[in-house]
């Protein structure tokens, strides 16, 4: 079994490449919810699309990353 990682503090602050202080925010697009991964089989890059969409999904409406889901 795979250890559980928590970190510590975390980093919030990003820039861009003047400097300038940004809020990173992610766009997905196409959106089909998927909770479920088959990592023994043969998974595909839809698949792969489909739980990492629902995964910024559920972190967008719990309020830990800025982003849209269209």
């Amino acid at each position: 079994m795979a250890p559980i990682l928590q970190g510590g503090a975390r980093d919030s602050l990003t820039s861009d490449a003047a400097g300038t202080p940004t809020t990173p925010k992610f766009t997905v697009t196409s959106f089909t919810e998927a909770l479920s991964l088959d990592c023994n089989g043969e998974a595909g890059a839809l698949a792969v699309a489909d739980t990492l969409a629902t995964l910024i999904k559920i972190l967008i409406q719990k309020g830990l990353i800025n982003g849209t889901i269209a």
